[in-house]
């Protein structure tokens, strides 16, 4: 049963108690200590006769590492809990590995174990079934004694404490009073609507601010390209003007916008700007112009507009 400790250790397998009553649980200590190769180990398995429960055991190392190697202890502790009342003898454990001091392989024996129940049910036939699996593992069929063990619930089957009902509940005065509530903002902004439909000239104007906003967008999309970025930033000042004096493209002279914007009170700093873009626009069809310069009369247009929003 060597696998593959080197070193020099101790072996034992200590029971907390070997007397008890069925149901009561008690510790098995296998522990191996000493020095040597403790975190390769594989811990010798307890085998514990039917009628006793046995839970997978709890791992525990205690190993310092120094000049020397390795050297503490480690142990698996089983709980076993014993079924019915009798004896059960648990076989005893061995243990084997390699001392490089004496060059040889040496086999440690635990001393066996006999747990003593003294109260508890009488073993019976069904009680103590086995069944073995491939490896020829006996494995015990867990029964219920008493009110000790129950079996999981697939579905808890819940309840709250405290149902509240939905008649007279926040969520029930909300679906009644919101509706309601909600009636005068409908016709409010029913109302609005219909005002904003019937406004011809405030439709005019929002609907020429839309398009001067959609040209300088597309005369944004094209700086660099002198051609079709003076054409869109035309397009968007005619737009703005036909929404803004209510006239028509054919009659966008300079004098006469210049005498519509100083009836408005316009600002004499913005219309001059206003006026040299327009100039800009007609003077791009005959002289090239830079990146840098479209640059600066899509700023100027940006800024004129905005002015001129404020000043209308």
């Amino acid at each position: 049963d060597f696998s593959g400790a080197v070193g020099t250790f101790d072996f034992k397998v200590t029971p907390s108690r070997t007397t008890m009553d069925a149901s009561e649980s008690i510790a098995v200590d296998v522990t191996v200590s000493g020095n040597g190769n403790l975190k390769l180990i594989n811990m010798p398995k307890l085998s514990v006769p039917n009628g006793i429960e046995q839970y997978e055991p709890e791992h525990d190392e205690r190993v310092r590492t120094n000049l020397t190697g390795m050297a503490g202890t480690i142990k698996d502790s089983y709980t076993l809990v014993p079924q019915y009342k009798g004896k059960y003898p648990i076989p005893p454990l061995s243990f084997s590995y390699f001392n490089p001091k004496t060059e040889r392989y040496t086999t440690l024996q635990s001393n066996p174990i006999v747990l003593q129940v003294n109260n508890g049910p009488e073993p019976t036939a069904g009680a103590i079934a086995t069944d073995s699996n491939a490896n020829g593992v006996t494995k015990q069929k867990v029964t219920q004694t008493g009110n000790q063990f129950r079996f999981i619930k697939n579905d808890a089957d819940l309840e709250p404490i405290d149902t509240p009902y939905f008649f007279t509940s926040v969520g029930y005065w909300l679906a009644l009073t919101v509706p309601l509530l909600a009636i005068p903002l409908f016709l409010f902004f029913g109302k609005k609507q219909e005002e904003r439909r019937g406004d011809v000239r405030g439709n005019r104007i929002r609907k020429a601010d839309k398009l001067a906003r959609k040209y300088l967008s597309e005369a944004k999309k094209n700086l660099g390209n002198q051609k079709e970025f003076y054409i869109a930033m035309e397009r968007a000042l005619h737009n703005y003007l036909k929404g803004k004096l209510a006239i028509q493209t054919s009659d966008m002279s300079k004098d006469r916008i210049q005498r519509l914007l100083k009836e408005r009170n316009t600002e004499q700093t913005t219309l001059i700007e206003f006026i040299a873009l327009l100039e800009s626009c007609e003077f791009a069809r005959y002289t090239p112009s830079t990146t840098t310069g479209m640059q600066q009369d899509y700023d100027k247009a940006s800024r004129v507009i905005s002015a001129l929003d404020k000043q209308l």
